[in-house]
Parts: C-alpha cells; sequence; structure tokens
C-alpha cells in the first residue's frame, strides 16, 4: 500500500509524537502498521509498546 502523496517521514513522526495511535495513522497515511513502526524505527523514534501491544493481526 503507497504511502499518501504529500506525507514525510517527518509528518508521521508529528502525528504519532502528537499521541495518535496506529489505527488511527494507518488511514491518514495510507501505510500498514508494520510500515508506520518502520518509519518511526528508521528515525530513531521510541515507540510506546502499548499502541501496538497484544495479539497480532491475522494475515489476510
Amino acid at each position: 500500500m503507497p504511502r499518501k502523496p504529500g506525507i514525510t517521514d517527518e509528518a508521521i513522526i508529528n502525528m504519532y509524537k502528537s499521541d495518535m495511535s496506529f489505527k488511527e495513522l494507518v488511514p491518514i497515511i495510507g501505510l500498514t502498521n508494520r510500515a508506520i513502526r518502520n518509519v518511526l524505527s528508521k528515525q530513531g523514534i521510541t515507540m510506546n509498546r502499548e499502541q501496538f501491544s497484544g495479539k497480532p493481526e491475522k494475515v489476510k
């Protein structure tokens, strides 16, 4: 799933730091949870484990 136009790594970081959950970010950014985590990790952002802890999603 490609990133929506105009969404930069910096925009993703700012949205994440404003306490948006991954479920809120996915439709706005157009990336999967995993891709968003990869962007944050690549940029050295420490993630709040509560936002994605629990059972993993089933792959469709």
